[in-house]
């Protein structure tokens, strides 16, 4: 999504999408995977505990985005989420949110991007939580997460996503078709 509306070209957008990332890394729940060698970032998910009674995901829908490209994609994932009703769907008032999961490219197809979601699963266990959320842009991340347990909840198709009687997300790569909104249930101890 991000390279089809050229967000690294959108000054504003990248600022914009910065702070909101910040806004969701103030939880301290986010993770960080180095590399053992040089002790560089690798990856991150980037997570949140989203309350039903808060509102925490609502935070993100009314909020006006600042950049033409941060707001293409955030009009399509808060449909997701909208469309999802997470907290029905999970059976919850809270819920463990996966906001952002990114792997450096010189890392991807190593095994980080799953390792980071158990630890994602993990840290919810430990919280007490019984339910972890997600949205997927790719069709691998689709296809990992599906691994890992977790079940599709709702989507969104990238040739159906309009806006304006144009198609938002024309040129979204081989095998990537849609955003997905996926969960996992965690057993309660």
């Amino acid at each position: 999504m991000c390279k089809t509306v050229a967000l690294l070209q959108d000054e504003t957008s990248v600022n914009s999408y910065l702070d909101l990332i910040r806004t969701w890394m103030k939880d301290t729940t986010s993770l960080v995977a180095l590399s053992l060698t040089s002790g560089r970032i690798i990856g991150v998910a980037v997570t949140q505990i989203n309350s039903n009674l808060d509102k925490s995901d609502v935070y993100n829908r009314v909020q006006n985005f600042e950049g033409d490209a941060l707001e293409k994609i955030m009009g399509l994932i808060n449909a997701l989420i909208k469309q999802s009703n997470a907290y029905k769907e999970f059976d919850c008032e809270i819920y463990f949110r996966v906001h952002v999961l990114c792997v450096h490219p010189s890392y991807q197809q190593k095994g980080i991007g799953a390792a980071l979601l158990k630890v994602c699963i993990q840290v919810a266990s430990k919280f007490d939580i019984l339910a972890v959320g997600a949205i997927f842009t790719s069709g691998l991340s689709q296809s990992l997460a599906l691994k890992l347990g977790f079940r599709l909840i709702a989507e969104i198709r990238y040739s159906r996503w309009v806006v304006g009687d144009r198609v938002v997300f024309d040129d979204t790569g081989k095998g990537n078709y849609s955003a997905a909104f996926m969960g996992i249930k965690i057993p309660s101890k």
